[in-house]
């Protein structure tokens, strides 16, 4: 998120569904997302954006499963903005690398891209209009030259209003090339060998089972 946290945003509940979609997180997966809310929520410091890589597969049409997310974290949390590229030192992350060496890979077809948001009023609970444009820019551009079509996904966690977990949320979104964006609110986890399903308040998941 580059640009002010409260201007050029888009509401992704706004969206229409994906048809008979649904994303399903391992409990690893669901713990790093618990994890990167609650640094956002406590860090002290309410403009740092903290995230991962989510890799998974399509088992199912539109089914996404979620298994792991990225080995590394060497990002540097970053005032407004979730940035993989480059570490402490200035040198290529290898979180960044383990991006690449996915898309070019076989094991996984699912990729998101995902990131926190600290509640500061406003649109913050929105995907920024850059948060949009680096999906559709991975969507479009980092295509494997295997022919391996590799599907993108943005994620946003929100933190709830006082710090209330009860009120954090989560979001995912997806750009297709022919029919534009779309969100997907069926969000499940796998936690002791059961799907749970997110609770929700309307047609907005929250960040609790």
């Amino acid at each position: 998120m580059s640009n002010d946290i409260l201007t050029g945003a888009t509401n992704q509940f706004n969206f229409r569904e994906l048809p008979h979609s649904r994303i399903i997180l391992s409990e690893e997966v669901y713990t790093r997302l618990s994890g990167d809310i609650n640094l956002c929520a406590f860090s002290g410091n309410k403009e740092l954006e903290y995230g991962t890589i989510l890799y998974g597969r399509e088992i199912q049409p539109n089914v996404i499963y979620f298994d792991i997310p990225s080995s590394y974290d060497d990002y540097v949390p970053t005032k407004r903005v979730f940035d993989i590229n480059m570490n402490e030192k200035s040198e290529i992350s290898q979180m960044y690398k383990e991006l690449i060496n996915a898309i070019n890979g076989k094991k996984y077809n699912c990729i998101a891209h995902v990131h926190t948001h600290p509640y500061i009023g406003g649109t913050c609970r929105y995907f920024s209009n850059q948060d949009l444009k680096m999906v559709e820019t991975l969507q479009r551009d980092f295509q494997p030259k295997n022919g391996e079509k590799k599907y993108f996904f943005g994620g946003l966690l929100t933190v709830g209003p006082e710090n209330t977990a009860d009120s954090d949320e989560i979001s995912f979104v997806f750009w297709d090339e022919n029919n534009g964006w779309y969100k997907i609110t069926n969000i499940t986890a796998c936690l002791n060998n059961e799907e749970i399903p997110f609770k929700r308040t309307g047609e907005k998941p929250q960040m609790r089972l």
